[in-house]
């Protein structure tokens, strides 16, 4: 599966854990998880690349409260291992 492919389905993924995503332009602000009107927000750099984008999302659901590895695709697992 080809990086941007990869990066449509974590963010398809983190939406159906209950995130919202913005992309926004932060000009060397970090992006991140935040809490916001009573919703989970993951805010993306679009300065970034594809692969920090990715690793933005997955380092998120570190922010859930219980995530089971098989509510994540298998072909994002290895790559958020270190955030399962």
């Amino acid at each position: 599966m080809e990086i941007r492919q990869l990066l449509n389905l974590a963010k398809q993924t983190a939406k159906d854990l209950g995130f919202h995503i913005r992309q926004d332009l932060l000009n060397g602000q970090q992006g991140g998880m935040c809490e916001f009107g009573g919703k989970r927000w993951i805010i993306l750099d679009v300065s970034q690349n594809s692969i920090e984008q990715l690793h933005a999302i997955g380092n998120a659901l570190r922010f859930l409260d219980s995530l089971d590895s098989n509510e994540v695709p298998v072909a994002l697992r290895d790559i958020w291992d270190p955030y399962l």
